[in-house]
């Protein structure tokens, strides 16, 4: 989803007092939502840079021995990618900012450099996640065929293809939108801006563009998360019940080879668990922050009126914000995650910040 605003210096703070005909939202409440919205996102964004950059350096430092490794190390990189790229867009959109007499068009600029590429990005994340939990649910389904399968190369592999299909196709935007400099008889100045390149084959192109890459690329990625994490969420309930089980039959049998080998089954199942429960929690996070994107593109596809330009913009905007926000607070909060479920994640950042030894990683 992104704003194609041909004069987007005017779009986000310069709003109409009131709602426009059945709008659910005024412009003052919409301005209200724009600065409140603004200064929470750039908080989560600030700390998205700071915890990736450490989730980055862990990683790295675990090596690419097992393929998860790899699987969220590509997940961090396109976290810190889209926390900067959007602190940089809300910081363009900002009317002190966007106001100022600066030798380019800070909206403008900042829809082609951050707005959009941004956009792409989030799409190669919600890939990621997909990825990440539908492996998970192979190995639960068929373990013995998955490690075969799912090998350090083979993740490489996938998490460069998926990097192509859902970043790729930002070149096309630069075909659409294009820099150029701009005459400002008030300001008489020349500054860089970005102007529209109208003619029938971009407009088609664009046209499927926003619909293969804008709608169906993101909402086949959140429905996948979603189907992945219920049946992952079934298997430890299941789970759970299963060791209970086994534990009241393994205290009746006594001791000898079935009460090692329940012991030896027991301390494989919890470890599978603690997986499971790591990439559930991601997912879910993923799910949460990602409803409201997902929202709003079902409505841009169900409701013309619900757009930048249609007659329930102003609720547009509230969500479009509302949506940035939860994107940047699910590409800040994953470290808490690996912090808590990570053994060795664990284990290897209290190492970098000097609180354990090498030992602990062994």
């Amino acid at each position: 989803m992104t704003l194609n605003v041909t004069q987007p210096s005017h779009e986000l703070h310069n709003v109409p007092s009131s709602s426009t005909g059945g709008d659910l939202i005024t412009g003052a409440q919409l301005y209200f939502i724009l600065l409140t919205t603004s200064a929470l996102t750039q908080v989560f964004n600030i700390g998205g840079v700071i915890t990736n950059v450490i989730n980055i350096a862990v990683f790295v430092k675990l090596g690419f021995n097992e393929s998860s490794n790899i699987s969220l190390l590509t997940l961090a990189l396109c976290d810190l990618l889209s926390t900067i790229l959007t602190i940089w867009g809300t910081v363009c959109v900002t009317p002190g900012f966007s106001d100022a007499e600066l030798p380019f068009l800070p909206t403008e600029i900042a829809h082609l450099t951050g707005g959009a590429l941004s956009m792409f990005i989030l799409r190669c994340s919600a890939w990621i996640t997909a990825f990440i939990s539908f492996e998970r649910c192979l190995c639960i389904l068929i373990p013995l065929k998955v490690k075969k399968w799912v090998t350090p190369k083979m993740s490489t592999a996938v998490v460069l293809a998926i990097s192509i299909t859902t970043i790729g196709p930002y070149i096309g935007v630069h075909w659409r939108w294009t820099f150029k400099w701009k005459f400002l008889l008030g300001r008489n100045a020349t500054i860089l801006g970005v102007t529209v390149v109208d003619t029938p084959l971009l407009n088609l192109k664009e046209k499927i563009d926003n619909i293969i890459f804008g709608a169906i690329q993101p909402i086949i990625a959140f429905f996948t998360v979603l189907v992945c994490t219920v049946f992952l969420v079934v298997y430890l309930r299941r789970s759970s019940q299963w060791r209970k089980s086994m534990a009241s039959a393994g205290g009746k049998t006594g001791g000898g080879d079935n009460s090692f080998q329940f012991e030896m089954k027991q301390n494989i199942s919890r470890k599978e668990e603690k997986v499971v429960r790591l990439v559930t929690s991601i997912a879910t996070i993923f799910i949460v922050c990602y409803t409201p994107n997902t929202l709003v593109i079902l409505h841009m596809a169900i409701f013309p009126s619900f757009s930048l330009f249609g007659q329930h913009r102003n609720t547009f905007l509230m969500l479009f914000l509302v949506s940035v926000l939860a994107n940047s607070v699910s590409a800040s909060v994953n470290i808490f995650i690996y912090y808590n479920m990570g053994t060795r994640y664990r284990n290897a950042l209290r190492l970098m910040f000097h609180f354990d030894s090498e030992d602990s990683l062994k």
